[in-house]
């Protein structure tokens, strides 16, 4: 159900709290002092407050009530503390009454059966009977500080503030609240989830990705579920504010966090491993500015200082920035030490820091600054500070600092904060800051990158493999005879030695290994690392999520000593193969769901071409089509079709669609792009055509018309795409046909594919917004039997076409 009912359980405008009670240490009387206070704190007016019990008339001056029919009306939110026998007969008679929201604070529902089925199943059906959305069992309760809600029963209340934090355990979740409480840190909506059986991640990703109050999201994860509804909204959150995730728990799953940490990269977050780090990520994300690169510049007053930020920089995998001559001869005149990290002379005045600080802002080699300093005698900390911040506020690059002591920096180290400029307490800290600025960039680069087209030689013959596969499920093998292996691997442009070459080639050591498993939560997943007999030894293997493109291949192939390997020994070329073999496995997983299991190792490429020295593949029982976490793309959804009098094919937009993408908008009158865009653009930012390309195939879809040009280049004529929303309520469409094509039924042709897709999906109706001239448009919708309505902003008409 997604973000359905998620205002009312956030923005409550009558709380009920069923098991309200008078005595201390139950949860009942923690929640309604918790509600009351935080009300009253607010003004006290505005959300109506109802204890129910039986046994009491008042608690804490409030009527109190018997039972749910007796309620005034029915709830916004109900706040359940009963005992769990009595959890699913609540929900329903808070269902029936029109309550649509509820938190159940009571836990152990899974352990205690009723009539065949446990009591969370009773409560689920319930709940789905009358659509009540359930955060917990077992919750510790939510909080939205600026609107005076705290429904917890934490005995801490959340500061207002900017962070959204979602928690499984209470009890961490309420550790949380005390070490904000300490470093003064607020929240804009604070929960803990319990057992999520109805609300997970996905839904509140959704829900806080557009949450104007918050600005950031932290995660404390122990298990995801719905691995598919986690990445599209985790994916889509993280395109519009950072996402920092702390992974709760070890798995007993082999590589179970190898491939949880693949999945917070592909979906553009940051995984960081402790509390501290969290809150770190959140100082240095939220004050970032857009960084190229990761070579760091490193200003001490002292060389011991510079030399610890150098190890950790090291131990981290960056790397310090090469001073052109030019910063050296400036920072000379300073009396420093003019090579990286430079240090200053413990008794230098002020102007020289100010005149070492600015020829680091300067220099086109360093793509940050980290300043460090240390209290002296000689120079006052608070006048050092006074003197940079105005200089490092204002560059165009981060920059974060390290005042280290205690009493004798604190006048500087809060200098530094009321300028808005990242300060750690020591240099280690400021180093990881550094760190996490750097794999945050290329996280959200994965997510934003357009990447290259494979070339047409590297399509896989689909239909041959997964004719052999199917022969040898009909035959009851779960392998593939040695011939058919060899023709499948084949079909995927991986060739299989025969046993003569592999008996003279297979101790290599610079070989790599690629393997498919599947992972309990996030379905297939692709493993890379070094193959032959270092496979035995190696530790580092990469994880990967199918399907892949060359962008992401490169990535993986990157964390691995594979890539150390292939620049020293082999070509650009080489390295493009074994990438192109890691996109063309991942393709085998998309096309093959009877894959259970492959295993290539060693490979080698030799000649620009893969070399499978051994291989080892299981089939089973052909997975689901949600199995997989990331949709691929859905080439059932092509179409060939007559039109214009040459053969156009309809189908999915593609990031490699990107370039004739940009083509494309080049080639549309200005007026067409004003009338889609609602603005003149004569480009499309990268940003954008990324958003543009990139899409998720489930609730988002776009497609295009193309045909071949004079060239022999694909050439796109027309998109078509929409966006459904979390509840596959509505779909908000846009379509626009290049200009010198319109007029020959070609966007209705487009529109009626959309029509068809979203249709198909149980989408209830496609919408949109248009300028009030774009007489076309209003055109298109009516012909499908949509209507053009009013729209409250002037100039603008309201689209709207049911589908149900």
């Amino acid at each position: 159900m997604s973000i359905k009912y998620l205002d009312r359980m956030f923005q409550p405008r009558s709380v009920a709290v069923i098991g309200a009670s008078d005595k201390p240490h139950r949860i009942g009387t923690r929640v309604l002092a918790n509600l009351l206070q935080a009300h009253a704190a607010q003004g006290g007016s505005g959300r109506a407050i109802w204890p129910l019990n039986p046994r009491h008339q008042s608690l804490q001056g409030l009527p109190c009530y018997a039972r749910v029919a007796a309620l005034p009306a029915a709830p916004e939110l109900a706040i359940l503390c009963t005992p769990p026998a009595t959890i699913p007969n609540l929900i329903a008679e808070l269902g029936a009454r029109g309550t649509r929201a509820a938190i159940v604070m009571t836990a152990g529902l899974e352990q205690i059966h009723s009539g065949g089925r446990n009591l969370q199943q009773a409560m689920l059906a319930a709940a789905k009977r009358h659509q009540v959305r359930i955060l917990g069992p077992g919750s510790v309760g939510l909080q939205t500080p600026a609107l005076g809600l705290n429904a917890s029963f934490t005995h801490i209340p959340a500061m207002p503030g900017k962070l959204a934090f979602v928690a499984q355990s209470g009890a961490l979740g309420t550790a949380m609240l005390d070490w904000a409480s300490l470093h003064g840190i607020g929240f804009s909506r604070f929960l803990t989830m319990g057992e999520t059986a109805d609300v997970d991640f996905g839904d509140l990703l959704d829900y806080l990705a557009a949450d104007s109050a918050t600005e950031a999201i932290l995660l404390c994860i122990e298990q995801v579920c719905c691995a598919r509804k986690f990445m599209s909204a985790g994916r889509l959150a993280a395109r519009g504010k950072p996402v920092i995730v702390l992974k709760v728990g070890r798995d007993a799953q082999p590589d179970a966090d190898l491939v949880f940490d693949a999945a917070i990269r592909r979906a553009g977050m940051l995984r960081v491993s402790s509390i501290e780090d969290l809150f770190d990520a959140v100082e240095t994300l939220a004050r970032q500015r857009p960084q190229r690169g990761e070579r760091l510049a490193v200003l001490s007053n002292g060389v011991g200082l510079g030399l610890i930020a150098a190890d950790a920089l090291a131990a981290g995998g960056a790397q310090l920035a090469p001073l052109s001559a030019e910063s050296q001869l400036l920072l000379k005149r300073t009396c420093a030490q003019p090579t990286n990290p430079v240090a200053l002379l413990a008794d230098v005045p002020v102007a020289h820091y100010q005149a070492a600080v600015e020829a680091l802002l300067h220099e086109t080699n360093a793509d940050a600054l980290l300043f460090l300093h240390a209290p002296t005698a000689m120079v006052d900390s608070q006048q050092i500070a006074t003197a940079i911040a105005p200089l490092l506020r204002s560059a165009n690059k981060n920059v974060l600092s390290c005042w280290l002591g205690g009493s004798a920096v604190a006048a500087a180290r809060q200098v530094f904060a009321e300028a808005g400029l990242p300060t750690y307490d020591t240099p280690e800290k400021a180093v990881h800051g550094f760190l996490q600025i750097a794999q945050y960039r290329r996280n959200q680069d994965l997510l934003m990158e357009v990447p290259a087209q494979l070339p047409a030689t590297s399509a896989p013959e689909r239909a041959a493999a997964q004719a052999l596969v199917a022969a040898a499920e009909a035959s009851g093998h779960s392998s593939l005879a040695d011939a058919d292996l060899r023709s499948l691997l084949a079909a995927y442009g991986i060739a299989l030695a025969t046993p003569q070459q592999a008996a003279q080639a297979g101790t290599t050591l610079a070989a790599a290994r690629i393997e498919i498993s599947t992972d309990a939560v996030f379905g297939p997943v692709l493993y890379f690392g070094q193959g032959g007999l270092a496979a035995a030894v190696a530790a580092d293997r990469a994880a990967g999520l199918p399907p892949l493109n060359m962008v992401l291949a490169r990535d993986m192939v990157s964390r691995t000593r594979v890539a150390r390997l292939l620049q020293q020994a082999q070509t650009a070329a080489d390295a493009d193969a074994l990438c192109r073999t890691l996109v063309q496995v991942a393709d085998m997983v998309a096309d093959l769901p009877q894959l259970a299991a492959l295993d290539l190792n060693p490979l080698l490429v030799l000649d620009g071409s893969v070399v499978a020295l051994g291989a080892t593949l299981v089939l089973g029982p052909a997975r689901s089509h949600r199995a997989m976490a990331i949709r691929p793309y859905p080439q059932e959804l092509e179409q060939e079709l007559e039109w214009g009098g040459g053969r156009i094919l309809l189908r999915p937009i593609r990031p490699e669609d990107a370039p004739q993408h940009q083509v494309f908008f080049a080639a549309l009158d200005p007026d067409d792009v004003r009338l889609r865009f609602f603005t003149a653009m004569r480009e499309l930012p990268p940003g954008q055509l990324a958003r543009l390309t990139q899409i998720d195939y489930d609730r988002a879809m776009a497609f295009i018309a193309t045909r071949t040009g004079a060239n022999g280049e694909p050439e796109t004529l027309g998109v078509v795409r929409a966006i459904a929303d979390a509840d596959n309520q509505a779909a908000e469409f846009a379509i626009i046909i290049r200009s010198d094509l319109k007029g020959h039924g070609l966007g209705y042709i487009l529109f009626q594919k959309l029509v068809d897709y979203f249709r198909s999906h149980g989408t209830a109706q496609i919408v949109g917004d248009a300028l009030a001239e774009n007489l076309g448009v209003q055109k298109l919708v009516r012909h499908f039997g949509g209507s053009v309505l009013p729209h409250p902003e002037t100039g603008l008409v309201r689209l709207q076409l049911p589908l149900r």
